[in-house]
């Protein structure tokens, strides 16, 4: 956490020497919220992993109604599973994340095919995206306040914890299956004004690079791993522009 909070000390200060230099179309700020991930390979249906992310921000003008922005970010994705769907009610389940009864040394399924599984990951990200503006091309009420962004992240991990059935697998984990040095992922997303400087922001990301091998070590050319897929809600606010 003390690195992390020496970047962010750094982007800070060379947006602020930035600001002084670009003239009136700079600005910068910092967001932050919660996320709502999952990974896939997990045996979840969805997004219930909770967590949050805060980031700073510097961001400059292309055109009238379009922009590009950098930033440097802390983000919380992973994985929460109370339930494998899939497993009959003798215990036995039918994936390949969870291990059958007995294997690896773990706990047997309980007879209604409950899990109970936790992956904490933490992430120092680099997003940079082009932001434009709705209403030159959407002048209709509400909507045309909307700006919209896509773009790309490169992330690394920083921390992680993994535990199942109440067991601490993290080592063994990393040990078995090692996280990549980086991913990369698609960003998409949405800001609304609530006022001057402060925005309301949706965003959604899917990893394009997987971030550790499958559990079976398979692997294609359109799915080598496991991705992260992550929605991050929250405020984005500017504090400065010149």
């Amino acid at each position: 956490m003390r690195e992390l909070i020496r970047v962010l000390s750094v982007v800070l200060v060379l947006s602020g020497s930035a600001g002084d230099l670009s003239g009136q179309d700079f600005r910068g700020g910092f967001r932050a919220g919660l996320t709502a991930s999952e990974v896939s390979g997990d045996d979840a249906g969805g997004p219930d992993k909770l967590g949050w992310f805060a980031a700073v921000f510097t961001n400059r003008d292309v055109s009238e109604h379009s922009r590009l922005q950098l930033e440097v970010m802390y983000i919380q994705k992973g994985s929460r599973v109370f339930r494998d769907s899939h497993a009959d009610p003798n215990g036995h389940q039918g994936t390949s994340f969870f291990p059958a009864a007995g294997d690896n040394g773990l706990p047997d399924p309980t007879p209604d095919g409950y899990r109970n599984y936790r992956f904490n990951l933490h992430y120092v990200e680099v997003p940079l995206v082009f932001k434009f503006d709705f209403s030159p091309s959407i002048p209709l009420p509400y909507v045309d306040r909307l700006t919209g962004e896509i773009g790309l992240s490169g992330s690394t991990v920083v921390g992680h914890y993994e535990e199942r059935e109440g067991k601490d697998i993290t080592d063994r984990m990393a040990d078995e299956r090692p996280f990549y040095a980086a991913e990369l992922n698609l960003l998409a997303g949405f800001y609304y004004p609530i006022r001057d400087g402060l925005d309301f922001q949706l965003r959604f990301s899917q990893g394009v690079t997987p971030l550790r091998p499958h559990q079976s070590e398979a692997a294609t050319w359109y799915n080598r791993g496991q991705y992260n897929t992550v929605w991050s809600f929250g405020l984005s606010f500017s504090f400065f522009s010149s």
